[in-house]
């Protein structure tokens, strides 16, 4: 069995230790039953927004190619192997600014225009594709154009007025045209980002039976009669703490219900692992991912804003929400710079990567190698897999792969060494986990076949 470990001493420090047979142990075990499968994983990844693109741009050659292969290249390389990603529709709080694809008033879509996307924002995409032509897109809409709002603002939420219901999703449906037209098929698109938070910057309102009677009746049909019956349709993308009460209320009716195929949530209200369970349980035909989260800055206090910290937060939350049911995870800026923007709100937050302008380095902050742990090992098409543990101290998950391969990911938030004996029975090896620290183990069906 192969094992690698990250902690505060470094990242992915390799380690090898053999299976035995025991058919007695009983103690300090974490049981695996590769045999005992859930949900299929979809992917990991981050978010492609325009703050990220103008970072992405002022990065010498040489960090831009460091940067691409970080993300998308495979493990061999040292790269998170990302596979899902997502992005916005318009414009975002991580953009320069606030922008539409058409002009005021353009009810005929006449005027519409990607030119600001192909600023930046489509050429950072198409970099990640030309790294993973694989590479799977969700898009998500903040805000309508402002002519389409009850409050005349694209920030600021409002509502979308049902006179102009038929000419948003005819436009989304076209920025899925577009977007294909430069080689970046969007498989993937949530209603609304954040249905039910009036923000200072780009955002929208939708109650249930708004966004029910939207994505079933407007935007559904608009994807199909464009040619787009191929891209699946996501709800809520909102925090958990509401999450089965509002999928309840929007999947209330059968045929509303059926125009969607999944459910998005974000992390900003806390772990609420249950109600995804809820989700998953209730609902298993429809895929469930985690599509955003960050460390806010406008949230975290200074004294526990450690590196350490941030990266277990990291991985609590996708251990948590992967053990719950989520089919993949989606973090948020796939790269900021040293201040966490640029923000055209001051929304400022940490990512993964960061780039210093003064010290002209890409900066890897603890957290990414924490998500690699899972990005790395997991590959699309696997199988989450039953796994039980002896104290509550660990945080585990295991997942089975396309060709067999076990992965097991511990994560030690203790200020202790967590000793244990990883089971598949009969067969069992002695493993530690560091204090404060993250491991991944893989072995295949065979090593147990050999193991005396």
């Amino acid at each position: 069995m192969r094992g690698w470990i990250t902690d505060e001493r470094g990242a992915f420090r390799r380690s090898e230790v053999g299976f035995r047979r025991d058919e007695r142990a009983e103690m300090q075990l974490v049981v695996c039953r590769p045999d005992r499968t859930y949900q299929r994983i979809s992917g990991f990844g981050g978010a492609f927004t325009e703050a990220g693109a103008y970072v992405f741009a002022q990065l010498p050659p040489s960090e831009q190619d460091r940067f691409i292969a970080l993300c998308f290249g495979d493990a061999a390389a040292g790269g998170n192997a990302y596979s899902l990603c997502r992005t916005h529709i318009q414009s975002c709080d991580f953009a320069l600014g606030n922008y539409a694809y058409v002009r005021p008033l353009d009810r005929s879509l006449r005027s519409f225009s990607l030119a600001r996307d192909k600023r930046l924002l489509l050429p950072f995409i198409q970099c990640g594709l030309a790294a993973n032509p694989a590479l799977e897109l969700l898009a998500s809409p903040w805000s309508p154009p402002a002519f389409m709002k009850s409050n005349r603002m694209m920030n600021g939420g409002g509502h979308l007025r049902r006179s102009h219901y038929e000419t948003w999703a005819r436009l989304l449906a076209r920025y899925v045209s577009a977007y294909a037209d430069e080689g970046v098929r969007v498989g993937r698109m949530s209603v609304q980002n954040e249905p039910m938070a009036r923000q200072t910057w780009d955002s929208c309102l939708f109650t249930p039976e708004e966004e029910a009677a939207f994505g079933a009746r407007y935007l559904r049909p608009a994807l199909d009669a464009a040619g787009h019956a191929d891209v699946k349709l996501f709800a809520w993308d909102h925090n958990t703490d509401r999450i089965f009460d509002r999928v309840e209320a929007v999947f209330a009716h059968p045929d509303d219900a059926a125009a969607f195929d999944g459910v998005a949530f974000h992390w900003y209200a806390g772990d609420h692992f249950e109600q995804v369970r809820a989700v998953a349980e209730a609902y298993p035909n429809k895929e469930l991912l985690f599509t955003e989260g960050c460390v806010e800055y406008s949230r975290d206090r200074a004294e526990e804003a450690t590196q350490e910290r941030k990266a277990e937060q990291y991985a609590h939350a996708l251990l948590g929400h992967l053990n719950a049911g989520a089919q993949g995870f989606i973090d948020w800026n796939l790269l900021l710079d040293e201040r966490g923007g640029p923000n055209h709100v001051g929304n400022f937050c940490e990512a993964p990567l960061m780039y210093d302008r003064d010290a002209e380095e890409l900066v890897v902050n603890r957290s990414f190698y924490y998500l690699g742990h899972v990005s790395r090992f997991v590959r699309p098409g696997a199988r989450r897999f039953l796994v039980s543990r002896y104290h509550d101290a660990m945080e585990c998950a295991g997942f089975v792969n396309p060709d067999g391969q076990r992965v097991l990911v511990a994560l030690n938030r203790t200020d202790r060494a967590a000793q244990f004996e990883v089971a598949e029975r009969p067969h069992v090896a002695r493993v530690e986990v560091p204090a404060h620290a993250i491991a991944t183990f893989t072995w295949d069906r065979d090593e147990l076949a050999s193991a005396s």
